[in-house]
C-alpha cells in the first residue's frame, strides 16, 4: 500500500472513535526497552567522569570524531535494508513464516557483505582517511580499529532488529548488557590501570561488540534459517536504498557540526560540544526505548487494521512531545549543575545544552512522523527532506560557529531538525494522512523553548538558582494545562502510562 484515497482519509480523519489493540504485548516490550535505555546512561554515569578527568579536551573531540566515522560507515553498510527488512517482513502473515525467515537472511547476507568490504576499503585507505578526519598524520591505527568494529557492529544491530520484529525484547535486554559490561570493564581497567588513551576505547568498543554480536546470532540463528532471495533483496533495496542519503543526511544533522567545529574552532571545543551533547542524548536514550518497542508493534497493527494504527500514531504524537519537552526542560534547568558535578573540566559545555535539547525534541518528532511515510513506501521523500534538512544544518555551521561556538553549531542542529519535522509532516499528510495535532505540538514546544532559557541565566546562591529553576518547571506544566494543550484527563492517562508502563494508554483515538 503506497497512497490512500480521498474517501479513505476523510473516513480516518472523522472517525470518532478507534478502539485500541491489546497493550500488554507492547507494555512488556516498553519495559524490556526500557531497561535496556537505562544501561546506556548508567554507563555513562560510569565513564563520563574517567573521560573528562583521563583526556584532554583534544584527545575527548578525537573520540567524538571517530565516533562520527564510526557512524557515517554503519550508515554506509546498512543501505537501508534494516529498515527494509523491518517493513517486508510485515507484508507476509504470520502463518507464512519460511516467507518472513527469508526477508530477514537475504536482508542479513546482504548488508554483511558490504559491511565486510567497506572495513577493507577503509584499512586500505587508512591514511588518507586518518588524515581527512582528524586532521592530522599517525592515527591510521585508529582507523584500522573502527574499520574492524564495522562488521560486528552491523551485525549486532541487524540481528538486534530481528529480535525486535520478533518481539524478543529480553534477548534486546541481554545484548545491550553484553555490550555494556564487555566495553565498560575494558574501557575502565584500560585507562585506569592500564594507561590507554583514545585507541584503547575503540579497541574495547570492538570486543564488546563482537562478543555481542556472537551472542545475537546464536539468538536469532532460526530466523536466518530461511533461503537468499534476489527478488527480495531487490525490493528491498528498492526500499531501503534512499533510506542512505537520508541516514547520512540525519549524520550530518547529528555529527558532521563536530568536524566543522574542529576546522573553524579547535578540538577542545568539539570536546566541550561532546560533553553538551552527552546531556543532551540522555534524552534520546529515554526516547529510543519506546520507539523500539513502538514501531514494530505500530507496523504490526497497520497489518491488521490500517485505521487502528492512524489513530493510535496521531494521539501519541501530542504525548510524546510533552514528555520529550518535560525532560528536555529538566535537563537544561539543570545543565550548568550537572556539568559541574560530572566534568567540571568542561565548564561552557552547559550554554549548548538548551538548543541540542531541541534538536533532541525534533528528532523524535522526526522519527514518529517517519512511520507513515515509510507505510506509504515514499522513502524517496523522507531522502531528499533529509538532504535539505542536512544542507540547510551544514550552512548554518559555517555561519554560526565563527561567532558562537559550540552555541552556534548546537543553534544550526535545531534548525536542521525543525525544518525536517516541519517538512515530514507536511510529506506524511500528501501520501498517509493521520488525525494529528500539531497547534498543541506547537504550544509545547514554545512553552519549552521560553522556559529553557533560564538555564543560561546567571543565579546565586545555588538554592535561589534551583528554586528559580523548579518554579520554571511548574510554570511549564501549568501553562501546558491552562492552554487546554493537555486536559486533566489527559494528565490522569499519562500518569497511567508511567505507573504502568502501559504505553498503548497514550495513544487511545479521542472519543
Amino acid at each position: 500500500m503506497t497512497t490512500i484515497d480521498g474517501e479513505d482519509a476523510a473516513a480516518i480523519a472523522g472517525a470518532t472513535h478507534v478502539e485500541p489493540p491489546d497493550h500488554a504485548p507492547l507494555a512488556r516490550q516498553t519495559f524490556a526497552y526500557g531497561l535496556s535505555g537505562l544501561i546506556v546512561p548508567l554507563v555513562g554515569l560510569v565513564s563520563l567522569p574517567i573521560f573528562a578527568r583521563v583526556f584532554t579536551r583534544s584527545e575527548y573531540g578525537i573520540l567524538e570524531l571517530g565516533t562520527s566515522m564510526t557512524t557515517v560507515a554503519l550508515a554506509i553498510t546498512d543501505a537501508g535494508l534494516t529498515a527494509a527488512a523491518l517493513r517486508s517482513f510485515y507484508d507476509y502473515r504470520s502463518d507464512e513464516e519460511p516467507e518472513r525467515r527469508s526477508v530477514m537472511l537475504t536482508g542479513f547476507v546482504a548488508t554483511t557483505a558490504l559491511a565486510l568490504v567497506l572495513a577493507a576499503a577503509m584499512i586500505l585507505f587508512r591514511g588518507q582517511i586518518a588524515h581527512w578526519v582528524f586532521g592530522r598524520s599517525g592515527d591510521e591505527v585508529l582507523v584500522v580499529l573502527i574499520a574492524a568494529s564495522v562488521p560486528a557492529l552491523n551485525a549486532l544491530r541487524f540481528v538486534s532488529e530481528v529480535m525486535r520484529v520478533r518481539f524478543q525484547a529480553f534477548h534486546y535486554l541481554a545484548v545491550t548488557l553484553i555490550v555494556a559490561v564487555v566495553t565498560t570493564g575494558l574501557i575502565v581497567i584500560g585507562l585506569l590501570a592500564l594507561g590507554w588513551r583514545v585507541k584503547g576505547v575503540f579497541l574495547a568498543i570492538l570486543v564488546g561488540n563482537l562478543i555481542a554480536a556472537v551472542y545475537g546470532i546464536l539468538i536469532v540463528r532460526g530466523s536466518l534459517a530461511g533461503r537468499f532471495s534476489g527478488p527480495k533483496l531487490r525490493q528491498m533495496l528498492a526500499y531501503g536504498l534512499p533510506l542512505v542519503p537520508a541516514a547520512l543526511a540525519a549524520w550530518a544533522l547529528a555529527l558532521i557540526d563536530r568536524i566543522i567545529l574542529s576546522r573553524l574552532g579547535s578540538l577542545a571545543q568539539v570536546g566541550q560540544y561532546a560533553i553538551a551533547n552527552r546531556l543532551a542524548s540522555l534524552l534520546i536514550v529515554a526516547l529510543t526505548a519506546f520507539l523500539l518497542a513502538l514501531t514494530p508493534f505500530l507496523l504490526s497493527t497497520y497489518s491488521e487494521d490500517p485505521a487502528q494504527e492512524r489513530a493510535a500514531r496521531a494521539r501519541t504524537l501530542t504525548y510524546l512531545t510533552f514528555i520529550l519537552s518535560l525532560a528536555g526542560l529538566v535537563l537544561t534547568l539543570f545543565a550548568k549543575e550537572i556539568v559541574e558535578v560530572v566534568a567540571p573540566s568542561f565548564g561552557d559545555a552547559y550554554k549548548a545544552v538548551g538548543p541540542l535539547m531541541l534538536g533532541s525534541i525534533g528528532y523524535g518528532i522526526v522519527s514518529l512522523l517517519t512511520t507513515g511515510i515509510a507505510i506509504a513506501r515514499k522513502t524517496g521523500i523522507q531522502a531528499l527532506l533529509a538532504v535539505i534538512a542536512a544542507g540547510i544544518n551544514i550552512g548554518l555551521n559555517f555561519v554560526l560557529i565563527p561567532p558562537f561556538g559550540i552555541v552556534g553549531a548546537a543553534l544550526a542542529t535545531t534548525v536542521g531538525y525543525a525544518f525536517l519535522a516541519f517538512s515530514y509532516y507536511w510529506a506524511s499528510q500528501r501520501v498517509y494522512p493521520t488525525p494529528y495535532e500539531p497547534a498543541k505540538v506547537l504550544t509545547t514546544l514554545g512553552l519549552a523553548s521560553v522556559l529553557g532559557a533560564v538555564g543560561v541565566i546567571p543565579l546565586s546562591p545555588l538554592g535561589v538558582a534551583i528554586a528559580v529553576k523548579l518554579l520554571a518547571i511548574a510554570l511549564f506544566i501549568a501553562g501546558i494545562r491552562l492552554t487546554g494543550t493537555m486536559t486533566g484527563a489527559e494528565f490522569a492517562e499519562l500518569r497511567r502510562f508511567v505507573r504502568g508502563m502501559v504505553p498503548l494508554r497514550l495513544i487511545r483515538a479521542r472519543a
